[in-house]
């Protein structure tokens, strides 16, 4: 006898507790902890990665897009993939920052990032208050007198990473909550889309091509690709088709962990009829083959 999840049911038992399945990759780049003395400029620039930045001495004008802020010690900037951006410290004798750049592909947690008002998070607001631990234990293991390539301070970091994600990810006071963001009907709609894409990558091998997938998802759900789009963009900050790749390549990455399995398999598996177009295709997203990946 089986729950409807599909897990095994044991009889007899009385009571059973289940933590979610977690199946994700997560990248973390370029975290630092810089100081400089002014004036000192970071010029215009965009990135398809997440930022997290924050002032720890003295003051920083953080732009992103068309508006500058004043960031002040404690005050918090996030950045969007592919928004523009730049600083400058021009005022008193030093200032320094903290940053990260990252890339994560768990659904519930774009949402939550695209879902977060833009601009600045003071200190002592709602979201500085959740990950301002977090982010004190990074600092702590950035200027710690420690072997960067350690595999403890790897494993460090990584926890405390994690625990800024999932800070980042609890859901915001209702009265704090962005009303312009997708709710109700929008929200499960792009929750729908997400996880036909899910399933028809997972089901990779009849070789459907993107625009293919996403058309017969959109009509599956009764609304035009355009609409899906534009609800599904709104929710989770990129296209369908983009987010298709990305789940592609996270199941690429995961399945070429297992040495059992070839690269030919491995593309036959998220049908690809030809390994080539795979190896072409993994070497654009990641700028190496899955060979290079493996080693």
């Amino acid at each position: 006898m089986e729950d409807l999840d599909g897990r095994m049911r044991l009889h007899g038992t009385k009571e059973v507790h289940v933590l979610p399945d977690v199946r994700t990759t997560f990248q973390l780049f370029a975290a630092h902890l810089r100081r400089v003395d002014a004036p000192w400029s970071y010029p215009p620039h965009a990135h398809a990665m997440f930022e997290l930045n924050v002032v720890t001495e003295g003051l920083q004008r953080f732009s992103i897009e068309s508006k500058t802020h004043e960031q002040r010690a404690g005050d918090i900037a996030i950045v969007r993939p592919g928004e523009r951006h730049a600083a400058t410290a021009d005022d008193g004798d030093a200032m320094a920052y903290f940053c990260l750049h990252f890339q994560a592909d768990d659904p519930s947690l774009r949402r939550s990032l695209h879902a977060l008002d833009r601009g600045l998070y003071p200190q002592g607001s709602e979201v500085e208050r959740r990950i301002g631990p977090a982010i004190s234990r990074l600092i702590e293991l950035a200027t710690a007198e420690a072997d960067a390539e350690s595999a403890a301070l790897r494993m460090r970091t990584l926890s405390a990473v994690y625990a800024l994600l999932a800070a980042l990810a609890e859901e915001p006071e209702p009265e704090r909550r962005n009303e312009g963001k997708p709710a109700g009907a929008a929200a499960r709609l792009a929750e729908a889309i997400a996880s036909r894409i899910e399933r028809s990558v997972a089901e990779g091998a009849d070789g459907e091509a993107e625009d293919d997938a996403i058309l017969r998802i959109a009509r599956s759900l009764g609304y035009s690709p355009s609409h899906c789009a534009r609800v599904f963009r709104e929710a989770y900050g990129m296209s369908p088709r983009a987010y298709r790749s990305a789940v592609t390549l996270r199941e690429a990455k995961l399945l070429l962990l297992d040495p059992f399995l070839s690269v030919e398999a491995i593309a036959a598996k998220l049908g690809y009829a030809d390994p080539a177009t795979f190896s072409k295709q993994f070497r654009r997203w990641t700028g190496m083959s899955p060979r290079e990946y493996r080693t």
